[in-house]
């Protein structure tokens, strides 16, 4: 029995019988625990289990004096699969640790995968390399030599290509943007839909354009997306010299304030300029929404600017408001008031033609009306701003409908009336609509009937969408 004991494979074998079991055995437990919580390093564990712990075992008794004969190459055979082995579990350890485990916007998560491409390769590399110098007494020292004249005489004759990639690579690791963020290079503005180690992807509104990431490493950008403040769109107007700068500018942040696209972080900004010229600054939601918020300002602005007889670059005509059209308007809706033909005569003077584009707000909720706006032609819809819906389209009006009946009872509306098209109509002050009541009741008991009907029209539609007017007095204009 001594004898046995004093033998140099004993010892080895007995770890190798009572350790190996329970070396497996945990380590069974260990990736099934891993496996139900879904975590990568599974596989791993899996490697080492199945591959990496029973080759170590083998290459432990192999390694051992006498046990195997002359000392043959199966034993280095053996140690080189190992060592193998070894670099790949190493490996595929590093990259879970270091890689997938990197929260989201850390250095970490923002390494470009081309350089833990890179590196790996150089530990694959020096892996080997030490594994041969170490089983089969390799030397390694001519390959590394080798390797490090070749690296050089390529990169000298590569050295403007990879100089590019590798300042566009350094770019990405920065990373001075991300996905979705809005850039503009001075002469291209685009959403990045695409970033790799090559090339950004920005969508322009005009196709995809395909940057490389060298061009911006090299240049200066800047990223609308992350400013403190919202994006602003500018635009520069000019209006007649007569007009009231106070006037203005209160125009300009009106149509402005009512464009759906306006951030509600920040307030429009209007400023004067010498010549009657002046500038304003619309926040945005969106950088990308700049062009057709521009174009929305400047389409709303001609017509918001002749409703208030102000003069948009200095024009100072206007063809379409003549008193030949004001009275064919009161002439078409003089059969809703139930006025005479000579009756509408008398409302010329104080009655006016007014305009709005598609998209305008002709009423707003919270308001009492001072007038009353008969459609004469277009389209408008009348609906309820909710908070979990938006708005709520109750109604929509057309030719001879009124908009702003509440007028006529003093009292605040709940609902946005929005032109849908060009709409014109024909204003009536409430003084004017007051007298109409006392000499036709008929139009007021009419006025009343519609509103009721409106009011009734906002239920049903808020039911259908889970919502219920709000309490107190319920008027609809």
């Amino acid at each position: 029995m001594a004898d046995i004991v004093s033998q140099p494979w004993f010892w080895p074998a007995v770890i190798v019988s009572v350790g190996l079991p329970l070396l497996l055995i945990g380590l069974t437990e260990f990736y099934n625990s891993l496996a139900r919580r879904g975590s990568r390093a599974a596989p791993i564990i899996l490697m080492v289990r199945n591959y990496l712990v029973p080759v170590a075992a083998i290459l432990l008794l192999i390694t051992q004096p006498g046990a195997w004969k002359e000392q043959g190459t199966w034993p280095k055979v053996i140690a080189t699969v190992f060592g193998l082995l070894v670099i790949v579990v190493v490996i595929n350890a590093i990259n879970h640790l270091v890689f997938h485990r990197g929260e989201k916007g850390s250095w970490r998560d923002r390494f470009p995968a081309i350089f833990s491409d890179l590196i790996r390769f150089a530990l694959i590399v020096v892996g080997i390399a030490l594994m041969f110098w170490w089983v089969w007494d390799a030397d390694v020292a001519g390959v590394f030599a080798a390797l490090g004249v070749t690296s050089i005489i390529v990169g000298l004759a590569l050295q403007n290509a990879v100089g590019s990639i590798v300042s566009g690579l350094f770019l990405i690791f920065e990373a001075p943007f991300e996905l979705g963020d809005w850039i503009d290079t001075g002469g291209v503005r685009g959403q990045i839909v695409e970033v790799n180690w090559r090339a950004i992807h920005l969508d322009t509104g005009n196709g995809i354009l395909v940057m490389p990431t060298a061009h911006l490493a090299g240049g200066a950008f800047t990223n609308l997306s992350r400013s403190p403040e919202p994006y602003a769109a500018t635009a520069e107007v000019e209006f007649g010299t007569d007009d009231p700068p106070g006037k203005v500018r209160d125009l300009l942040l009106q149509v402005a304030r009512d464009i759906p696209l306006v951030s509600p972080l920040r307030e429009p900004a209007a400023t004067s300029h010498p010549a009657a010229k002046y500038s304003v600054s619309i926040p945005l939601q969106n950088p990308g929404d700049a062009d057709a918020v521009i174009d929305i300002f400047l389409t709303r602005l001609w017509y918001a600017s002749r409703r208030t007889d102000l003069h948009l670059d200095g024009d100072v005509t206007d063809d379409w408001r003549t008193p030949a059209r004001l009275q064919d308007a009161l002439r078409q809706i003089a059969p809703a008031l139930s006025l005479k033909p000579g009756e509408t005569d008398a409302l010329a003077a104080d009655a006016r033609l007014e305009r709005y584009c598609a998209g305008e707000s002709i009423l707003r909720p919270g308001t009492v009306p001072a007038v009353t706006r008969f459609v004469l032609s277009g389209t408008v819809v009348l609906g309820i701003p909710t908070e979990d819906q938006g708005f709520v389209q109750v109604a929509k009006l057309s030719t001879d409908d009124a908009i702003g009946i509440t007028a006529l009872s003093r009292t605040p509306t709940i609902s946005r009336a929005i032109a849908t098209s060009e709409v014109d109509v024909v204003v009536l002050p409430i003084n004017i609509l007051d007298d109409i009541v006392r000499s036709h009741p008929v139009v007021a008991r009419e006025l009343v009937r519609e509103s009721e009907n409106r009011v009734q029209q906002a239920r049903i539609a808020l039911h259908a969408v889970g919502e219920q007017l709000p309490f107190g007095r319920q008027m609809l204009g």
